[in-house]
């Protein structure tokens, strides 16, 4: 009976402490109101950088050298860590599939007067536009001609609170649902730190900008920005905490009071004093589904965090009627094939030519920009990070395709891309909507100066989830010379894709020995014309609507539906909604063209329309007097 008894005792306790163990959402730890600072000035029209002014920039950063507190990196765990031998999934060769095209647009971007760079930018209808430390310009993305800047960016907060120490960290990301542009820059040279915030009122860049400032509660460190249905999503590198914020995007789009939500992050996998930022996923493309909560994403080193190689997956639910019910929350670590990112304890990471200093890899963490997106029938998430291949500070990039029909994300293919004795890292990777992977990075070694190069995978590669860059490597910017002065490197640099053709990549970064710039487009061959859809949802009660999704891929022109039991029953718009009435199975049906050729999809019995009946049950029918 003792045993007995000792033995549920035990269990009890497992119970108790399986059930504690698990994450549970934590509330907000940071709730204010920003303040909105009106309209800027349309920033075409504001004051090019001079040249003194750039001096100045020169001789601020070199006093400044971003970060210093953060040079030292730590790896507790490394003597048990994995993998033991080489990353397990390298991929040691470059791929084979020939690019349709050569790079596109491959125009000169800003020089920067600090270490790093922070080079990031994105395309909209029109224009690209690139933030660097500490400034702004916007190019014509058609001919790559300069239309405004280079200037200050905190011009275009001018009269912010904070905006007149133009401290740097900038981001800047095109909202595609709302058609319009969203940059950031941190302030924290004076009393308070804040984050200043602008959205442009157009979707011309040149124009004029709403303008905010957000007093967080700590230095917001690399930040990293998302942009989702519900706000404008934020992760910052602050040991401190308070490293997680909401902003309110529906008021900002209007130049109205805005809300934050801030939250300390409760599920940091790194060392007390070590450089870590959960970034936010960017959803490109179609939003969401309405409710869907923001997703963080970060990656568990072994050798850093303990346990295993791991994403870690994290969700904030904002509720802007009662911010303090808003939560966050870690909901899954996905494990993933061991990796190692212990290229020491310092900076000194990444070989150049003719020289002995070093560059930093920065490998403690998910590389901008996280990319979520919705295909209806499944939602996906690719993301990056720089890995050491083979323990001898030879870096290649790690990147990952997780999938989601229903329930948790799964890993459905990854790779690390490393096909020679060159290093690759800064890496920044897409997914567009012909079903092709494009990658971006820098490439540098003991016999080559700091370039920048892309790759890919193609459609049918994509489809076969072989975790395979099938696409042949190109050149974006081969480098003359090596950085010699200081060891930071890149610290941002993005990839996007153009919002007009859901096709064409763009990506900026560093290269050579000067902190130039370059921003390129470039673009694969399209996947055959093949049509595909979804629609949402597939179950209707009798009168209700159904949203049809086209995921044809190729290029499709033109588009005929045809909708057996709906109203309409036929469209030949891209993306209609239809109106079921009358409860049975229907077919659904899409013809895509390309001008040269067509392609038919049809779903048979895809709809199901059920009528509305009332019913109900009592559970005991028969009860006792008072029960």
């Amino acid at each position: 009976m003792k045993r007995v008894t000792l033995l549920f005792t035990l269990i009890v306790f497992l119970c108790i402490s399986m059930l504690y163990a698990q994450d549970k959402p934590i509330p907000p730890s940071i709730i204010k109101t920003g303040v909105y600072h009106g309209v800027s000035a349309a920033l075409k029209d504001l004051p090019v950088l001079t040249d003194e002014e750039y001096q100045q920039l020169v001789i601020k950063g070199e006093k400044k050298m971003l970060n210093r507190k953060l040079k030292e990196r730590h790896y507790p765990y490394a003597s048990t860590s994995l993998p033991q031998g080489p990353d397990p999934v390298w991929q040691q060769e470059m791929g084979k599939t020939m690019s349709a095209k050569a790079t596109e647009i491959n125009i000169s971007g800003q020089t920067s007067p600090y270490y790093p760079p922070d080079a990031n930018g994105s395309v909209g209808p029109n224009h690209y536009m690139q933030t660097i430390n500490t400034v702004y310009t916007i190019y014509n993305k058609t001919t790559g001609a300069l239309v405004a800047g280079p200037t200050n960016l905190n011009q275009l907060f001018s009269g912010v609170t904070g905006s007149e120490y133009n401290d740097g960290d900038p981001i800047c990301l095109y909202d595609e649902q709302a058609d319009r542009w969203v940059v950031a820059e941190f302030s924290i040279s004076g009393t308070n730190d804040y984050m200043l915030i602008a959205v442009s009122t157009t979707n011309d860049p040149t124009g004029t900008w709403h303008k905010y400032s957000f007093d967080v509660a700590d230095m917001p460190d690399y930040e990293k920005f998302g942009i989702w249905r519900d706000g404008y999503y934020m992760g910052t590198n602050n040991s401190s905490g308070n490293d997680i914020y909401v902003f309110q995007r529906s008021q900002m789009l209007n130049g109205l009071t805005a809300q934050m939500v801030g939250f300390n992050n409760a599920w940091r996998p790194t060392t007390i004093d070590g450089f870590m930022c959960v970034p936010p996923l960017d959803n490109d493309g179609p939003f969401a589904p309405e409710g869907a909560p923001g997703l963080f994403v970060t990656i568990n080193d072994d050798a850093i965090g303990g346990g295993s190689d791991e994403l870690w997956i994290y969700e904030l639910a904002v509720n802007w009627t009662t911010p303090s019910s808003s939560t966050f929350n870690r909901v899954q670590q996905l494990t993933v094939p061991a990796f190692d990112s212990n290229f020491g304890a310092n900076w000194n990471n990444i070989k150049q030519l003719n020289t002995t200093m070093e560059l930093d890899a920065i490998p403690m963490v998910i590389m901008n920009v996280p990319q979520y997106r919705n295909f209806g029938t499944y939602q996906t998430i690719v993301c990056c990070h720089t890995v050491d291949v083979d323990n001898t500070d030879h870096a290649g990039i790690r990147w990952y395709e997780l999938r989601k029909t229903s329930g948790s994300w799964t890993l459905r293919q990854s790779g690390t891309y490393a096909p020679d004795a060159h290093s690759r890292w800064m890496g920044s990777i897409a997914l567009n909507g012909n079903a092709q992977l494009g990658l971006g990075y820098s490439i540098s070694s003991s016999t080559m100066y700091p370039g920048i190069r892309y790759c890919g995978q193609s459609s049918s590669a994509y489809n076969a989830g072989n975790g395979v860059l099938d696409i042949t490597e190109e050149v974006i910017q081969n480098a003359t010379s090596s950085q010699t002065a200081y060891n930071r490197w890149g610290d941002y640099a993005s990839i996007s894709i153009d919002p007009t053709n859901d096709n064409t990549f763009w990506f900026t970064t560093q290269y050579g020995g000067s902190r130039q710039t370059k921003i390129a487009s470039f673009s694969f061959a399209p996947p055959p014309l093949t049509a595909e859809f979804s629609g949402t949802p597939t179950t209707v009660c009798a009168g209700s609507q159904v949203t049809f999704t086209d995921q044809s891929l190729g290029t499709p022109t033109s588009w005929s539906w045809t909708f057996e039991g709906g109203t309409p029953s036929a469209s030949n718009i891209q993306n209609p909604v239809v109106t079921y009435t009358t409860p049975g199975t229907y077919d659904v049906s899409l013809t895509v063209g390309d001008g040269s050729g067509n392609s038919v999809e049809t779903k048979v019995d895809y709809i199901t329309v059920t009528s509305i009946t009332a019913n109900f049950s009592g559970s005991p029918t028969t009860v006792i007097t008072g029960n």
